[in-house]
């Protein structure tokens, strides 16, 4: 799948994230995959130290470190975003894994810089209390020889057809949540990852559409460490926002979430940036009268002509979003 480091963790560049999907996926995989990311913040570098994690573990799960940011996007956009993992945050996946496993199975673990042994620990005793059950301490020796009789042979055959079984089962279980989905996104074409409408206040919509997308793709243990920051709507913020299919208008409301998360800075699509006086090369950051400065980012990557999205950054921290425009739209009040 990737190259392994001389400690034994593998390192997963962008090209090689759809290997790492399919292990993640693989109803034969018995151990806990371990997923590291890098901190764009530290030099893209993991937080944890990876060699002391690899001799902690004793062999009872697999380790995987997302190369680069670019790795980290590329596994974003291939599974289901409640398993969004980057900005040097560790999950671990479970073996027995599902798209359709609530997000708390498969838990995602922050790593501070000033206290990255905790981290550290934490991992390895969540490791070892679900595999305790079966994982056995390496032991010195030649190990005894068990006979294997006729009903031993017997017994190994059943447990080799009932893996077969079970093996079967669960990929008949992912087709199955596949097209679930698949209905569901195609009823009426309406995203069933969009709050409706609920409020005639635009204000109070929006606010509503923001909370309830946070609450779904930011798990319980993410919104601590990533809360909404005070925000408010600019004059031409909701004319601005197009009069488009429910999927589209979610792409934005999860930007904005990202955005007031201040998460936006780690996904490198977005590549959030200030917002210039005018497109002239050396142009300064717009800044307003009462010191709030502009900024940018993308809603759609690798498309000169998509729309961004701009806001100000006031002087106490409280984020007034801007509009949705084009490319070479610049206007901002």
């Amino acid at each position: 799948m990737a190259k392994a480091r001389r400690d034994g963790v593998r390192c997963v560049v962008a090209e090689r994230v759809p290997d790492l999907v399919a292990e993640i996926f693989d109803p034969s995989r018995i151990l806990p995959l371990i997923l590291v990311t890098t901190s764009q913040r530290h030099g893209d570098k993991p937080l944890v130290n990876l060699t002391e994690l690899s001799e902690r573990l004793l062999g009872r799960a697999d380790v995987a470190l997302l190369a680069d940011q670019s790795a980290s996007w590329a596994l974003d956009a291939a599974i289901p975003e409640k398993w969004r993992t980057y900005g040097g945050y560790v999950r671990i996946f479970l073996a027995d894994a599902s798209e359709g496993d609530p997000a708390e199975r498969h838990p995602l673990i922050y790593v501070s810089p000033e206290r990255s042994s905790d981290a550290l620990r934490h991992i390895v005793g969540r490791v070892h209390s679900v595999t305790s059950v079966w994982t056995v301490q390496p032991r010195t020796g030649p190990l005894l020889a068990l006979p294997v009789g006729e009903e031993n042979q017997q017994l190994l055959a059943k447990l080799d057809d009932a893996k077969r079984k079970l093996a079967a089962a669960r990929r008949e279980k992912r087709e199955l949540q596949g097209r679930v989905r698949a209905l569901r996104l195609a009823n009426d074409g309406v995203s069933p990852l969009l709050p409706p409408p609920v409020y005639a206040d635009p204000d109070r919509q929006n606010r509503y559409e923001i909370e309830q997308v946070w609450l779904w793709r930011y798990s319980e243990a993410e919104r601590d460490n990533w809360p909404l920051k005070p925000h408010r709507f600019g004059p031409d913020w909701h004319e601005s926002l197009p009069d488009a299919p429910a999927a589209q208008r979610r792409d934005i409301i999860d930007i904005v979430t990202d955005v007031l998360t201040g998460r936006a800075a780690e996904v490198l699509g977005r590549q959030v940036r200030p917002h210039k006086t005018h497109a002239a090369g050396g142009a300064p950051q717009l800044v307003r009268s009462d010191g709030a400065t502009a900024w940018r980012c993308n809603i759609k990557t690798n498309s000169p002509a998509a729309p961004r999205m701009t806001w100000w950054k006031l002087t106490d921290g409280t984020i007034e979003l801007g509009r949705v425009s084009l490319h070479d739209d610049t206007r901002l009040r």
